[in-house]
């Protein structure tokens, strides 16, 4: 800190002492002007700085800035007031405007009149929902995120918003997010691929609270479907999001509750082949979205597909012709651990494609909805399909292990346990027969026949040029997709829902769409080949505090910034904050303060108090 003295008044500033090895000497930075001295005194203002300087150092490992002499109790009430959210908010802040997402919200407000809102305010909104959302396990709804900002929440020059500004910002958002996305997208073609032909797409159900208070319509978005969260007793909607060949997320759509995933196929591919002007779209999808109806619906639409495919759901001579007796040394190698080989339908017999499919498919068709009946028809979209078979020789050799620990788990309780509930309890009915239909004794050879699936996986493929390595990769590219998921419903809190308009529902998974989106950025920016990096970092930047050190200047100093926080910003290109931060009114001693000189200050200059930062 330093003095200094105009028209016998004394004014103090806080200053920090950089050294210049150009000239050999020291400057002096100002970093916030802290007022009269006289009511610095009073009000013991220099004793609470130093004192809060000599803690931030004492707990950081860093030499006493008060030569170990505490001037006023750290425990006293008055020393920090609060600390609060800020570094979270900056990252949140920093990537929406890279993408370019905050500047083309303020170009799409000019451009439209008769909003409610400015785009500052509306901006400062996005930033907090987006950055709120970051932080995982909290209130993201809107009234969450507003108590958040307002109470919680550090920036300087923070502007004031209510409550009916956030929810006037997600209507801005939903009625312009085709361009917002269009926008995003082309403003980041880089981070794309160039030909933007293989699209991956997957769905998950959201639950929605309170549905028993929303106006009931039968065709509606909120609707009772298949949970993928276990909770069947509440009304959901189904998001899907599309990703490119390297899981970065580009779009998203919101679809009725009761809508099946094949369904969802249809109208998104639509949407996106014409909004990103695409010739062609490759769909790659787990094992839970497959079923003959879906497969013979994207075949009669023409859309390419890769599926994962359901083993154990295979007809046995088939299972045994695909699985049996497979070999790394007769296979395509993808990597130093996976395996593949390929199988064409059209080299199978008609018989056993009848036999192997058709007859299944046909059986039921009374029951189901299946786009043709043609015979010939259905048999031509089976001449062309591939399938792909996997083998990863070390997951084989880590799954016998635990099937013989399994083994002995089972005997253990078969012996020992008189109570017979754990059967059902635990899915162990399965692997056991029942002596007289009571006493359990384990089917060796059924468990044993497991071992025909060990380390071993199956997609299946109309396209005519993607490769078996090709598919493998794209199809071990849907970790980037479940993640998303994950992230969408837990890391980035897109629950809960309380909206009772269906459009407010959409604006709010679109915001948490928008969250996933700069996540993404964020762990790709730090590390290609990890998440773990990324994430790491996003946790620090959410314990990046601002504490408060002296209420009326407004004087905050952050908290420390560790190795992983300097490397993170540093891939980001983000600037570091600065140690101390003053948000006070209008600097009234800028002028008398600008003549101080550089240079370190003498010592026995009495007018002159020096603190280095």
């Amino acid at each position: 800190m330093r003095t200094h003295t105009v028209k016998s008044i004394t004014y103090l500033s806080l200053v920090e002492n950089l050294w210049n090895p150009v000239t050999k000497s020291y400057k002096q930075k100002r970093i916030a002007a802290l007022g009269k001295a006289s009511d610095i005194t009073s009000t013991n203002r220099i004793e609470k700085v130093i004192t809060a300087l000599h803690c931030f150092c004492e707990k950081n490992g860093i030499s006493s800035l008060s030569n170990g002499i505490i001037l006023t109790n750290k425990t006293s009430e008055d020393f920090v007031s609060k600390t609060y959210d800020y570094g979270i908010y900056r990252l949140g802040e920093y990537v929406l405007g890279i993408l370019g997402i905050a500047p083309f919200l303020v170009k799409i407000i000019r451009n439209a009149p008769g909003n409610l809102i400015s785009s500052q305010k509306a901006i400062s909104a996005l930033e907090a929902l987006v950055s709120h959302h970051l932080i995982p396990r909290t209130d993201a709804s809107e009234r969450g995120t507003h108590t958040w900002y307002t109470d919680q929440l550090f920036i300087p020059g923070k502007r004031k918003l209510s409550l009916m500004d956030f929810y006037r910002t997600l209507d801005i958002l939903l009625a312009h997010k085709d361009e917002i996305e269009n926008a995003y997208f082309e403003a980041n073609r880089d981070l794309f691929s160039q030909s933007l032909d293989l699209v991956l797409f997957d769905t998950t159900s959201i639950y929605y609270f309170g549905a028993e208070d929303f106006p009931s319509d039968e065709a509606g978005l909120l609707q009772y479907g298949f949970s993928k969260d276990g909770k069947s007793n509440l009304k959901q909607v189904i998001v899907g999001i599309l990703m490119t060949k390297d899981g970065v997320p580009i779009a998203h759509e919101v679809f009725p509750g009761n809508m099946a995933d094949v369904t969802s196929f249809s109208l998104i591919v639509g949407k996106v082949k014409k909004k990103y002007r695409l010739n062609q779209v490759i769909l790659v999808a787990d094992r839970g979205m497959v079923s003959e109806e879906n497969l013979l619906t994207l075949e009669e639409m023409q859309i390419g597909y890769i599926m994962g495919i359901r083993m154990r759901i295979l007809p046995a001579e088939l299972s045994k012709i695909l699985l049996d007796d497979l070999e790394p040394e007769e296979m395509e190698k993808v990597n130093d651990h996976l395996y593949t080989k390929q199988y064409h339908l059209s080299h199978f017999s008609k018989d056993r494609l009848k036999r192997f499919f058709l007859d299944g498919i046909l059986r039921g068709k009374k029951k189901k909805k299946l786009p043709t009946f043609d015979e010939e028809k259905i048999m031509e979209h089976l001449l062309r399909r591939r399938m792909f078979v996997f083998l990863n020789p070390f997951v084989a050799k880590k799954t016998i292990r635990k099937r013989e620990a399994f083994k002995r788990i089972l005997k253990k309780k078969i012996s020992s346990t008189p109570d017979k509930d754990w059967v059902i309890k635990n899915g162990y009915r399965k692997y056991l027969s029942f002596e007289g239909g009571i006493n359990p004794v384990l089917d060796e050879e059924k468990l044993e026949g497991e071992s025909l699936f060990d380390g071993k996986w199956i997609l299946m493929t109309n396209d005519p040029e993607v490769s078996p390595v090709e598919a493998g990769k794209y199809y071990q590219t849907l970790q980037f997709v479940e993640r998303g998921f994950k992230d969408l419903k837990s890391l980035i809190s897109i629950r809960p829902v309380f909206h009772f308009k269906e459009e407010r529902i959409k604006a709010h998974i679109f915001v948490s769409f928008l969250t996933l989106v700069v996540k993404w950025y964020i762990l790709r920016a730090i590390s290609e080949f990890s998440q773990s990096y990324g994430r790491r970092f996003i946790a620090e930047m959410i314990n990046l505090k601002a504490i408060l050190v002296d209420k009326s200047l407004s004087l905050y100093m952050r908290t420390e910034i560790n190795a992983i926080l300097s490397e993170g910003m540093k891939k980001l290109g983000m600037k570091q904050p600065e140690k101390i931060i003053f948000e006070g009114k209008k600097d009234t001693f800028k002028k008398e303060i600008s003549s101080i000189k550089a240079g370190r200050p003498k010592k026995k200059d009495e007018n002159q108090l020096f603190l280095s930062v």
